[in-house]
């Protein structure tokens, strides 16, 4: 969940992340970058739970070949009926310098929920670990492949 769609796609990247439980501390130099990703109307849809599972790709892709690990990430998203388009300001250190203790290999697609919480209404947690979310504000549900 996340006050903004920009702030939710940012820390849904982290998520993708964490959920890898990493081991140990990079006492690599943190590096800066931008990385992009972008849907056209002409190739498929351009609706921004797309551009979700298109982020998250690239966060993983990332990791595991560029061996870049994100720390952070400023996202801005543009849309409109031809494209999607998302930029995003990244530190990131060398991932080959952290243990993983889980892999996930892919994301998937499958009862993937995107949605804006409007003021006033409460969702409630999906289990009694979890809070509930009184919007306003964004809320992302994706399933990992590990």
């Amino acid at each position: 969940m996340a006050p903004t769609v920009d702030r939710l796609f940012a820390e849904a990247g982290l998520g993708v992340l964490a959920a890898m439980d990493v081991q140990g501390t990079s006492t690599s130099r943190v590096q800066h970058g931008e990385w992009t990703v972008a849907l056209n109307a002409e190739d498929g849809r351009t609706d921004l739970d797309l551009l979700l599972l298109a982020w998250l790709d690239e966060v993983l892709y990332q990791a595991q070949t560029k061996s870049r690990w994100m720390m952070s990430a400023d996202v801005h998203i543009t849309q409109d009926d031809e494209s999607a388009n998302l930029r995003a300001m990244v530190a990131y250190v060398n991932a080959n310098a952290l243990d993983r203790g889980v892999e996930v290999k892919a994301i998937s697609s499958h009862e993937l929920t995107l949605r804006q919480v409007p003021a006033g209404e409460t969702l409630p947690g999906k289990d009694e670990h979890m809070p509930s979310l009184v919007g306003p504000a964004w809320y992302a549900d994706v399933l990992l492949d590990v």
